[in-house]
Parts: C-alpha cells; structure tokens; sequence
C-alpha cells in the first residue's frame, strides 16, 4: 500500500486535449501500493492493438479510437467489442448493511517520520475487524523475512491490540509497490519456489503471532515491473497451495483499482481460494495524469468504473474490500483563480512536513492546515463523495473526512461489498475526532 461525480468531468477532460477518454480503466496504487496511468489498446482501425489482444480484457468495450473502457465515451457509437458487457448487475443491497469487515493497514514507516510519527500502540482498534501490518519482504530465497530488524516491536505493539479488542485479527501484508513483480514472479514460477515462500510465510505468522496474510503483488504480468505473461496462472497455482497447506491462517490479496494492471489477475481463477480481495479504489488520479489536473484521487463515479471490472469477471460482491484514502492528492494549480476539479495544474502539490512526499498529504497534515487557516472553506462534491480546498495561492488537495467517508460506507452497502479497507490508520490526526474511522460507520 506506500512505499506508498465530478458534473460534466469527462467532457471537460475531453476538452482540453484528448483524443480519448481514458478515465480509471488506467492504474492507480500506492508508494505502499505504487501508481500509473496507462491506456489498455485494442481493435483494429488506429492498428493500436498488440496482436491477439484485439478484444479487451475484463469485459471493457473497444473504443472507436482503440482504447478499453467500461463508459459510455467507450461503450458507445462507434464501439467495435464487447460493447454490451459493461453491464454485469449487482444485487441491489439498498437499506441494509452488507459491510461487515472493516481492515486497516498500518505502515512501519509511519514510526520514525519526522512529525506526526505513529506507532501501533496508537492504535485504537475498537472500529476495526482486522489490521494489517505494512510490510514483510521477500528475500533471494523466496523466502518472507521483516522489512526491518526492530519491526519485532511493532509487532508486538500489534498483537497488544487483541487485548483491546475481542476478536480482533492482526495480519501481515507481504510485498508492496516497491518490492515490484519480479519476486513474486520468481517464486511463483516452480514448485520449490511457491513451498518456500508458503512454508516462511506459515512459519512467520506462527512466530510472530499474526492470524492471516495479504499478498500484495504488484503486479502479476506486469512486465514493466520485472513479471511475466506466465504470473497470471502461477499467481492461482500459488494461493491454491498456499489454501491447501496453510489452513489455520486468513489469505487475502491486493489488486490495483485500474485495468491496466489489473488485466494480469485471474480474478475468478484467484477468488475461490482467497478470504477477500482489497481492492485499491484510491490513487485514481494524481499529477502523473496527462495532462495534468486537478482532480479528485477518490471521486466516487472512478471508483463505480474500476469496481465495474470485478463485476464483469463475476467476483462475488461480499469478497469485495473496497479501498478507502486516509491521505490526499495535492496539486499546484497554473491559475490561483481557477480552483475546482478539473482545473489545470503545473504538476504536484508541495511536499508536507511529515510525509515528504510531494503530491500527497496525509490526513493529519490536512487536518493541521484546514486548523491553521480558519479562513477555508472545504468544498462537498456529494456525487463524487469527496471534499477539496484551495490555500496558500496556488495549492489545491482533494481528501476524504467524516462526511465523505460515509457516503462511500453507504454506497459499498447499497452495493452489497462485504468490506472496506484503509490505506492508512496512521496517516489519521492522533487525539482529534476530525476523521471519522470507517469502522464506526459498520457497527464493528
């Protein structure tokens, strides 16, 4: 995870310059979970397509331009295929409550930042069904070995949280963005390479406590992240083993919320043998975008799209996480007059002072600036169930708080997910009741 409807949108994006429309058919995920915003080319009239791969994936529409997507601008005139599969329907779950897992990730790192630093003992783990700690590693041997010596403290810390809370699980995440494919792909490939990694990874959980593990691959097939064209099978080979010889743990994975990536998962092969799948609906935009503008990173109508993918390769709703952002995209704009989504940017907004990471503000940086300029007025999209703001002439950050957060509780219920997910519990403001945890929405 790191280390890491806007009205009219689309027509505005269109525009400004594209020939196209490529809306979250096209990567997110984090510096955790990593980022990248690709198109999925297709059919036959720009000559756009590798061969055989005329035909989307994940049951997208052809566009007339040769592109993949789930829209009407790709679904629509001119579509050359799969141009009514856009529409796999869902149960409708409106009026009850279908979300019973709340899960939240907590970053190693977030224990030695400069300010704002955050240790699990900070945890209050009463809104959560399960946390996750990020991350383990995968060494040479394909075997899964702590990030850092002193993780063994976190770890602890993690497990003290059971006394806190009945019933609560605390889990390893193993790989990350940075750790890449090539790992993964490694391991995945033989026999002996999935029984190390099975056999370690069953071990570390045992000697440290944790009641299951979330494989974070990123990505199966990606070949721009060292893996193959044979990851997306090994991938099935390796949960299926990993189900069969270690019964007593939870096994979930992570997917990316855009297609490009996420064409490299089996998604119906992977679901039976897996508890859940967390599905990265954040990171949707960012200033890697071209052009580049600001545009929410959470925006409710780009998380339906990417959610659209699972419901098209059948994925049973109720193994669904749906992934929520406890951090902001951040942008300096090109005109200070200008300040809603849309909007040109000359690209990221400055760094914070805890996170350091230009493009991103983590929630209790947010809550810091909105606390120091009483003056702002933080701006409701309730369509796009996100929240944004302008300050210091030319920076502009869209976020998540209390109020967007349940919308996007009330539509994974109307929805019938069975979860929702965090990135990251230690991005919240210690001591403020400002961000409201997800878990409260659930009656965890």
């Amino acid at each position: 995870m790191k280390m890491l409807k806007v009205q009219g949108l689309l027509a505005l994006i269109c525009l400004v310059s594209l020939p196209f429309v490529v809306p979250v058919s096209t990567v997110l995920s984090r510096k955790k979970h990593g980022h990248s915003i690709r198109g999925i080319q297709c059919g036959t009239p720009t000559g756009n397509a590798p061969p055989g791969q005329e035909l989307c994936p994940l049951g997208m529409c052809c566009s007339r331009y040769g592109y993949c997507g789930v829209t009407p601008e790709y679904c629509g005139l001119g579509c050359q295929s799969n141009c009514h599969q856009r529409h796999a329907k869902l149960d409708s779950c409106n009026g009850t409550k279908s979300v019973t897992r709340s899960v939240a990730y907590y970053e190693s790192w977030a224990s030695h930042r400069p300010c704002d630093s955050y240790v699990p003992s900070n945890i209050d783990p009463t809104p959560w069904t399960h946390i996750n700690f990020a991350f383990a590693l995968v060494d040479n041997s394909s075997q899964v070995i702590m990030s850092a010596q002193n993780d063994t403290v976190l770890y602890d810390q993690m497990k003290d949280l059971k006394n806190k809370k009945s019933g609560l699980q605390i889990w390893i995440a193993v790989g990350g963005y940075t750790v890449g494919s090539a790992p993964f792909s490694k391991l995945a490939a033989t026999p002996s390479g999935r029984s190390a990694f099975i056999n370690s990874t069953c071990s570390f959980m045992s000697k440290y406590g944790f009641d299951g593990v979330d494989i974070d691959w990123e990505y199966p097939a990606a070949t721009d992240m060292g893996g193959t064209t044979a990851d997306t099978a090994n991938f099935v080979t390796l949960v299926k083993e990993f189900r069969d010889q270690c019964k007593d743990k939870g096994l979930s994975i992570t997917i990316p919320g855009g297609s490009y990536y996420m064409k490299g998962f089996d998604l119906k092969g992977l679901e039976p043998y897996v508890d859940w799948l967390n599905v990265m609906t954040y990171d949707l935009h960012g200033s890697w975008d071209k052009p580049t503008l600001a545009l929410p990173h959470t925006n409710l109508s780009d998380i339906t799209q990417s959610l659209q993918l699972l419901w098209n390769a059948g994925v049973d709703p109720k193994k669904v996480n749906m992934g929520l952002g406890y951090y902001g995209k951040s942008y300096t704009l090109s005109n200070a007059s200008c300040t809603t989504p849309g909007c040109a940017a000359t690209g990221p907004g400055k760094a914070g002072p805890c996170s350091a990471e230009e493009g991103t503000l983590i929630d209790a940086e947010i809550d810091a600036i909105l606390k120091n300029n009483t003056s702002i007025k933080p701006v409701l999209d309730e369509n796009a169930a996100v929240k944004y703001f302008s300050w210091d002439n030319n920076q502009w950050v869209s976020y998540d708080d209390a109020e967007t957060l349940e919308l996007k509780v009330n539509y994974a219920n109307s929805n019938c997910l069975g979860g929702i997910m965090t990135w990251a519990i230690d991005m919240n403001p210690l001591n403020t009741s400002s961000i409201k945890l997800p878990g409260d929405l659930i009656g965890s």
